[in-house]
């Protein structure tokens, strides 16, 4: 079976979508593309900010932004950080466990309009001493601009169920 299949055939002729890697798919020193690409609005950024309890005015009032310094509102980074959580999802989606984030560095802002492509590669891979058919990998998350601007980097520690373990095959993927 090819590890990176985006469909498996299930009976002849018949294939069903595979999303997500198990444990044993993954292998030290790839780097996997997360797609699309996100591009933050204005909409979405004050909602978040104050969701956050972030009332300050750089993350959650565009008209400040616009009026007293004269351009686009800066999306708050905890927002881009879970947005570029969220992109890894289909690639990782056999997570048991989200176990640490770690090294996280906002190393640009980013604004309205800005959009972010995300990658990962994997740093380490080891089999769980206490949890079996489970996995620990650690993957270093870099997030930036269509013109190679890197905004945000960061070091993730996840939990990923083994082949034949977990929940899919009786959820049907």
């Amino acid at each position: 079976m090819n590890r990176h299949a985006s469909h498996v055939e299930i009976s002849p002729g018949v294939f069903r979508e595979r999303m997500g890697l198990f444990f044993e798919d993954i292998a030290v020193g790839e780097t996997y593309e997360h797609r699309p690409g996100k591009t933050f609005t204005e909409e979405e950024s004050s909602p978040q900010a104050l969701r956050a309890l972030d009332q300050s005015p750089e993350y959650a009032d565009a008209h400040f932004h616009r009026k007293v310094l004269g351009g686009l509102m800066t999306i708050n980074p905890l927002h881009v950080l879970a947005v570029l959580t969220g992109m890894m999802t289909k690639t990782f989606s056999k997570v048991v466990a989200n176990l640490a984030w770690q090294n996280v560095k906002f190393l640009e802002p980013v604004h309205v309009g800005d959009t972010l492509y995300a990658e990962s590669t994997v740093l380490e891979k080891r089999e769980s001493k206490s949890r079996p058919g489970q996995g620990i990998i650690l993957v270093r998350t870099t997030a930036s601009t269509p013109d190679g601007l890197v905004v945000c980097t960061f070091e993730r520690n996840i939990l990923v169920y083994g082949r034949g373990q977990g929940p899919y095959e009786a959820a049907g993927y």
